[in-house]
């Protein structure tokens, strides 16, 4: 079994970026790569963040995709932390009423949450503190400051968002973005944590030392940052694999039918050479994110 942990799939986007892009991904799209690639299911990650959005995605039409293609999809729900525009307005208890709502309708997260606000700011506390209550694992894109990529900010290191990771230790937070995955390494630079990074993984990096810290931070290793942060130190990433295989989710993230996604192929062929157990190999695959969602298998 294989359950794909990162998706954004419409029904029938129409809706591009610019220009030269494409739209994102259709249902039939989506289920056309998930056969080719051997995936069972796939979490749909909604998008509602203004930063992000080409084309605004409600929970109608997540669920509509849901029960056209039965068994194939797992809806996750997206609040915007900026709901009302105030710092005051939105409390935890009003997050957690609308969330209720949202698992009531069969939601079983939130995310991709994208807004760039700080990690500390008060907004996506209340909403951090509605999902701790309600169960919600999060999904979250991180990047600092200075770049012009989305996604909740930080400094190097992460100084805000371990605070966050103590605040709500029984909240699960699923790290994702080239913002999270080139701080793998130690001895990052702001211009590194924006982008993807090539060379060995230096000892000191933020994510590991969180990760031994936080059990309630996991590792989404979709997209090229996910990737990324294994194929360019490949002796690191196996020993990396086996020492948080419980807490690692694969996830693919195509965002477009023009994307090319590789990591099926390099954990197939990292478990048939003995690089990385099989053991870690199905908890990544499939059993972390069933286990986290309740999913039977």
């Amino acid at each position: 079994m294989i359950i794909d942990a990162h998706s954004h799939v419409l029904m029938n986007p129409r809706i591009r970026y610019t220009p030269e892009a494409t739209t994102f991904m259709s249902a039939e799209q989506q289920i056309a790569v998930m056969d080719k690639f051997g995936i069972d299911k796939a979490v749909i990650l909604p998008m509602s963040n203004p930063e992000i959005l080409p084309e605004y995605q409600g929970l109608y039409e997540v669920l509509e995709i849901c029960r056209k293609y039965p068994g194939r999809f797992i809806p996750f729900c997206n609040v915007d932390p900026r709901l009302t525009g105030s710092l005051l307005n939105v409390t935890a208890d009003h997050f957690e009423f609308i969330l209720n709502q949202y698992k009531a309708a069969g939601c079983m997260g939130l995310g991709e949450i994208s807004a760039k606000i700080w990690w500390d700011d008060p907004r996506i506390l209340n909403l951090f503190e509605a999902c701790q209550r309600v169960g919600f694992p999060v999904t979250f894109h991180t990047s600092i400051e200075a770049s012009n990529d989305y996604g909740l900010m930080d400094d190097v290191g992460f100084p805000r968002f371990e605070k966050v990771l103590k605040m709500f230790p029984k909240l699960k937070f699923f790290g994702h973005s080239q913002g999270f995955w080139a701080e793998i390494s130690g001895e990052v630079t702001k211009e590194e944590k924006a982008g993807y990074p090539k060379g060995p993984v230096a000892e000191g990096g933020a994510v590991v030392r969180l990760m031994e810290d936080y059990p309630n931070l996991y590792g989404d290793i979709s997209a090229n940052s996910g990737l990324n942060a294994f194929l360019r130190d490949t002796e690191f990433a196996y020993r990396f694999i086996e020492r948080f295989q419980d807490r690692l989710l694969f996830g693919l993230d195509y965002c477009s039918p023009d994307n090319e996604r590789k990591h099926i192929p390099w954990l197939q062929a990292a478990r048939d050479e003995s690089k990385i157990s099989s053991q870690a190999y199905d908890k990544i695959m499939y059993r972390n994110i069933a286990g986290i969602l309740n999913i039977e298998i």
